[in-house]
């Protein structure tokens, strides 16, 4: 009848070099292994690990990853082997992003209730931003918008590595007025705006650094 310790198990499981990353202590620590080598594994269990083997307040663990069903997968297998898990931020970057403006929305000078543009928002108002777009043209500047958000660029920077079929920074700047001025955020908002606040405001990354002791990146 002896009941098996969840987490001891998964730690019998790991192979050496997953068995080392997951019991890493102090500085920083980079993974680099090929799909399917258990990078999400050692995550997982780590997440675990940290709580019951070093006390770490589960509160006080964010983990991001990149798409929805991968977070999902993270936090249901870390909370198989401890169920404090359950308690830690395990999200997508997007996630973490929307949870993030939500806190500091007034900071960020968004409505508290604000919406995020999908696809086809943003590509409409592209549209009413330069009227003299087309509908084509417009689903390309949205998509060169949106990369350009995710590379943390703004309207006045240098976008030629985004595209350079048209004036982007015109057209970036004139969308972004008018996004601002709903006090609505779209996809690429939720990565760009967060580095921004936190690069503008040390009373806001102070309390991230203290918030999350502990921040584990899943990356494909």
């Amino acid at each position: 009848d002896m009941e098996i310790n969840n987490l001891d198990y998964y730690l019998s499981i790991l192979n050496e070099q997953q068995l080392e990353a997951v019991t890493h202590k102090g500085n920083s620590l980079l993974i680099l292994a090929g799909a399917g080598s258990g990078k999400t594994r050692v995550i997982t269990t780590k997440i675990a690990y940290l709580i019951e083997k070093e006390n770490v307040d589960p509160y006080r663990i964010l983990s991001v990853t990149f798409t929805k069903k991968a977070a999902n997968e993270m936090r249901q297998r870390a909370i198989v082997m401890n169920e404090k898990a359950a308690l830690s931020n395990i999200r997508t970057f997007h996630s973490f992003g929307s949870w993030f403006l939500r806190k500091y929305y007034d900071v960020a000078n968004l409505e508290q209730t604000f919406t995020v543009y999908d696809d086809d928002d943003v590509v409409t108002l592209v549209k009413k931003s330069c009227p003299s777009l087309s509908t084509k043209e417009a689903k390309i500047a949205a998509k060169q918008i949106a990369l350009a958000k995710d590379y943390c660029l703004l309207p006045e920077d240098d976008l030629s590595i985004v595209g350079s079929e048209f004036d982007l920074n015109e057209i970036y700047s004139s969308y972004q007025k008018r996004l601002v001025a709903t006090g609505n955020v779209d996809f690429g908002d939720l990565i760009l705006k967060p580095v921004q606040l936190i690069h503008e405001n040390p009373q806001i990354a102070s309390y991230i650094q203290n918030r999350f002791g502990v921040i584990m990146v899943d990356e494909y």
